[in-house]
């Protein structure tokens, strides 16, 4: 399964759980309904209706006031406990729900060497997936093997490893329990189980009403005088029989979300633990963590007091064994996981008592350039003297390898994403530490080469943020001079981590000042739309300017015309000036969808019209999305070569379209 086909399946069981949640609903109000109309039968006098209790219980029940009083409380109680807690659970966002948990955050200036070996981790795994970077915590307080993943839209989460694990792990390990969390982000996993913790709450609010006004009348038995309690004895009895009643129910619809909670989590677990090995290469890692975790004494079991609600979003079971773990259970068994990666395994785990850390990269890497891509990629050796049909069989092999690359998770992006890493230049390195030094790293990516126009920028960020910056910007100018696309792209990216941690209002002027260079020469040049794109856009949904890209579009036919530009965009702006070549390169990208189009007017191909075309065809499902790509890439490949700008612009397509893929721009020549 590929990654458009993930996000597909996790749209369709956001339908699913909305859909049980309705029908818990429905079956809640219906149990409540019978409940309020058998204790107005019981307090119904029958000697002066003629009718029985039990008829007088079905008059009540088909009552339209009755009816219509107990759904509204009952959805109320019930849709608004669920609204609330998810909108509790968005106000506070991923870092939030990581503090609450215990979390400490950590950054590229972390001194302890297993917390910056994690945050290296969690920066090579957001390279290598084209996931946005996540906000990294350690749980120290928390001397067990576990991790989770948290958060809403990708731009804006987060992920939490335990101190234990951190101390226990080798590096190996480690990776393998991070690219398992990177796992549940990649397949649209994260977004569900937070909304899973809201419809929980919502269907335990029946419950706590019933406790709520059980509570309530103990004065009326322990705190009021003998006489009071003697006339109130029967009315107090009934109350209490009636909140024990909405107990029993609301603890029956809570039983079977928490199954339905559990039975959708070990699923997603081997899902998440199968794509990990295959990101890693090294299904060895992952199968050691559990074997530590079955293991360790304390195993995964976390003892955060929310870690209960949010036990689902974890690596491993939270609960420490007995009656809680075997109801509610939210992971499959550890023996079966481990011999879903390890078939040989024994079943037998060794004591862990120690932390062990071989601080070895350990993961079995190789050259990982598809051998199609890399043989396209190299210049035009052995295009020039191919025949036609030659170059359409290259080209194809070019698109499908493109296309694939982005679908499936496989480890030669490791590969990649460590050789963009050891290119950042290390006079930058410590500017990408703190807010200061990545903002003044952003702002140097966006000077002009131009002499005139780079003056004007400076000018223009001190007349925003003062001098306090010029010497960082002067030391990163200095060594990103010359940098490549994909090299400048790659640091942009490193820059996140640290802007996230800027307040909204440092964050606006950062902002402002950033969309000011890009409009001081008077164009929007590729890198600069690529940047918006991508950094701005990820902090814009972070900082809540924005909200992640809806669903609007799920056929072709809704799409054409954006399609047609940035087809026509793409052909163009790869043919350097041959019309005949690049009309070839149209048509080719066309032909997926067996149309017959025409190329939009020379005059209207601009980034302007580029960045409003892609801004609607990423509202496309992701299915949608996979076609249109595939139809890009067979474009960009029609020669049998990606050509430095098609890189450029396959990049800031990707990012434009949310699609986690890493930098084209290492394949392009």
């Amino acid at each position: 399964m590929n990654f458009f086909e993930r996000q597909e399946q996790a749209r369709g069981r956001t339908k699913l759980l909305v859909f049980l949640f309705c029908c818990a609903l429905f079956l809640t109000f219906a149990a409540v309904l019978a409940l309020v109309a058998w204790f107005a039968a019981l307090g119904t006098e029958t000697a002066s209706t003629g009718a029985s209790t039990s008829e007088l219980f079905v008059r009540y029940l088909a009552e339209p006031s009755l009816v219509a009083g107990v759904a509204v409380v009952v959805f109320l109680l019930i849709g608004g406990g669920s609204i609330f807690k998810i909108g509790e659970l968005k106000s506070m966002g991923a870092d939030g729900v990581a503090v609450a948990l215990g979390g400490t955050r950590i950054t590229r200036a972390a001194t302890d060497g297993a917390e910056r070996r994690l945050y290296n981790v969690v920066e090579e795994m957001a390279i290598a997936s084209g996931v946005p970077g996540p906000s990294v915590y350690v749980l120290r307080e928390e001397k067990a093997i576990n991790a989770c993943a948290i958060g809403g839209d990708p731009e804006a989460s987060a992920v939490a490893v335990t101190d234990g694990a951190l101390r226990t792990l080798s590096r190996d390990e480690l990776q393998g329990v991070v690219a398992h969390e990177f796992g549940h982000l990649l397949n649209g996993d994260v977004k569900m189980n937070m909304r899973l913790i809201g419809v929980l709450f919502g269907l335990q609010m029946l419950s706590l009403l019933g406790i709520g006004i059980f509570r309530s009348t103990l004065w009326i038995s322990f705190g009021s005088s003998s006489d009071d309690r003697k006339g109130a004895g029967g009315a107090v009895l009934a109350i209490w029989m009636f909140a024990f009643g909405l107990v029993v129910i609301g603890s029956v619809g809570v039983f079977f979300s928490n199954v339905i909670r559990a039975a959708i989590s070990r699923q997603r677990e081997f899902l998440a633990d199968a794509s990990a090995a295959q990101f890693t290469r090294n299904p060895a890692g992952l199968a050691g963590a559990l074997k530590k975790i079955g293991g360790l004494a304390g195993g995964s079991r976390v003892n955060a007091a929310r870690s209960a609600e949010m036990a689902h979003l974890f690596f491993g079971s939270v609960f420490s064994g007995g009656f809680m773990e075997s109801l509610f259970r939210t992971h499959p068994d550890l023996t079966e996981r481990i011999r879903r990666l390890e078939p040989t395994f024994d079943g037998r785990f060794e004591r862990v008592g120690g932390a062990s850390d071989d601080g070895r990269f350990g993961v079995a890497l190789y050259d990982g350039t598809p051998a199609s891509v890399r043989a396209g990629a190299n210049g035009n050796a052995g295009t020039n003297g191919a025949s036609s049909s030659e170059r359409f069989a290259k080209g194809t092999a070019v698109a499908a390898a493109l296309i694939d690359s982005i679908a499936t998770q496989a480890a030669e992006k490791l590969d990649v994403a460590e050789s963009l890493l050891a290119q950042t230049p290390p006079e930058v390195e410590p500017l990408l530490a703190d807010f200061d030094g990545a903002r003044a790293v952003l702002y140097a990516l966006l000077t002009d080469a131009n002499e005139t126009v780079r003056t004007r920028q400076l000018e223009a960020v001190r007349k925003a943020e003062g001098t306090a910056l010029d010497a960082k910007i002067a030391v990163a100018l200095s060594a990103l001079s010359g940098a490549s696309f994909a090299a400048r792209s790659t640091v942009a990216r490193l820059t996140l981590p640290a802007l996230k941690t800027a307040n909204i209002a440092q964050y606006r002027k950062l902002r402002e000042t950033s969309l000011a260079l890009c409009a001081a020469d008077g164009t929007l040049d590729l890198f600069e739309y690529a940047l918006q794109a991508s950094v701005v856009r990820e902090l814009d949904v972070y900082f809540r300017l924005s909200r992640g890209t809806k669903i609007r579009f799920s056929r072709f036919d809704d799409v054409v015309e954006p399609f047609r530009t940035v087809l026509s965009f793409l052909a163009s702006e790869g043919a350097s000036g041959d019309q005949a070549a690049a009309r070839k390169a149209f048509d080719e990208g066309a032909s997926y969808f067996y149309l017959a189009l025409e190329p939009t007017p020379p005059e209207t191909r601009t980034l302007g019209a580029f960045s409003r075309a892609l801004n609607d065809l990423s509202q496309a499902t992701p299915i949608l999305k996979q076609k249109l790509l595939t139809a890009f890439y067979r474009c960009v490949a029609a020669d049998g070569v990606v050509v430095e700008r098609e890189g450029e612009l396959l990049e800031a397509i990707t990012s434009a379209l949310g699609v986690p893929a890493p930098g084209w721009g290492r394949w392009a020549r």
